[in-house]
């Protein structure tokens, strides 16, 4: 897994393509008739810096042919900030882009006003907005497309992020997916005060390139996901998009869990393979010090359940029966450092299968 980077409090910068209407210029001496917006109305950036969607208008005539040549004047109303290029002459596409736009110290609403001789104003409104204290809404089981930006939030080494909250309604399994323009890189928390961090995920498939997944075991609640990039200073789009899925753990694949949950499993001939054992791992985060308890239970597998850190064979902490009247497994380990750790669940004899059922708390 990649190294963790350290996060500032969190957030979301909702970026909306620009829209560009053109047309052919209307002939020699013909007058501006109608102003409009030719770009979103609505943006948001953090307070103090530049708007990554410049604000522009198309010009046209009463025949509704775009019109080159007419000055529009772009003011700050309210909130403060400053603009560049504000006197902007429309194109031959009839249209007039601000140079540039600051917004003001403070946070909260700014306004940017669009005006040319004898046409009413189009107003611009700008959210000024930590992007690293905000989140923008993704429903489970929909398509989001966003965009990174230079006035995301920004992780230490650079990179750019984009936040979401999502409520999970009821316990089971999640996938969460996003896929970019880009090298795509996710992370996955609880939503509190404290942002627990659950999951990260860089190119999950590798026959997939710029797709990054993550598979989590979630209790009901309310999370936070990160569109991030693997590299530093990356902007461009993406698309993220979030399902349940009933699957049992397969194929070797790495599933988080939290603490919470209970999960009905099976042991395939599918899953990892180590000296003839069958098992599945599950990859829970946990910081110094905190503890974590998974049970192991079945009525057709003697279980056994076994813990290390990500990165290290070494054995933490391991169990086969809780006691001698039964075949269930319990193992508990607090964590001697901040880092992921994988629980791994098998039969204690070789090539056995069968279901079982997790538990994590």
């Amino acid at each position: 897994m990649k190294p963790l980077r350290h996060v500032a409090p969190l957030a979301l910068a909702g970026l909306v393509a620009l829209q560009i209407s053109c047309g052919d210029s209307s002939g020699p001496g013909a007058s501006a008739s109608s102003i409009e917006a030719n770009s979103p109305t609505s943006i948001a950036a953090a307070p103090g810096t530049q708007v990554a969607e410049l604000p522009s208008v198309i010009v046209r005539d009463a025949s509704g042919n775009p019109i080159s040549g007419v000055t529009v004047t772009f003011a700050v109303t309210s909130g403060g900030g400053s603009v560049t290029g504000g006197k902007a002459v429309s194109t031959s596409e009839g249209v007039a882009t601000v140079g540039s736009w600051t917004l003001g110290q403070n946070p909260g609403v700014n306004t940017l006003t669009a005006t040319a001789p004898g046409l009413a104003a189009v107003t611009f409104t700008a959210q000024g907005a930590d992007p690293c204290s905000s989140a923008a809404n993704h429903t489970l089981g929909s398509t989001t497309t966003g965009q990174l930006s230079p006035t995301d939030c920004r992780f230490s080494d650079g990179s750019l992020l984009d936040f979401y909250s999502v409520t999970i309604p009821t316990a089971g399994t999640y996938t969460f997916t996003q896929t970019g323009s880009f090298d795509t890189y996710m992370w996955l928390w609880v939503f509190t005060t404290q942002v627990p961090l659950v999951a990260i995920n860089d190119d999950s498939i590798a026959a997939t390139p710029n797709t990054s997944s993550i598979k989590a075991i979630l209790p009901a609640g309310n999370f936070l996901i990160g569109a991030n990039s693997l590299d530093p200073n990356i902007t461009g789009s993406y698309t993220l998009k979030s399902a349940s899925t009933p699957a049992h753990i397969t194929n070797c694949e790495d599933v988080f869990v939290l603490a919470g949950i209970t999960s009905d499993q099976s042991l395939q001939p599918t899953d990892c393979t180590a000296n003839g054992f069958v098992s599945d791992d599950y990859v829970v985060w946990l910081r110094a010090g905190q503890s974590v308890t998974a049970t192991m239970s079945s009525g057709s597998v003697d279980s056994y359940l076994e813990i290390h850190a990500d990165g290290s064979a070494t054995i933490l902490a391991s169990n086969d029966n809780v006691d001698a009247t039964t075949q269930n497994a319990r193992v508990a380990l607090t964590a001697p450092a901040d880092n992921f750790y994988i629980i791994t669940a098998r039969a204690a004899t070789a090539g056995v299968t069968g279901p079982y059922t997790l538990g994590i708390q």
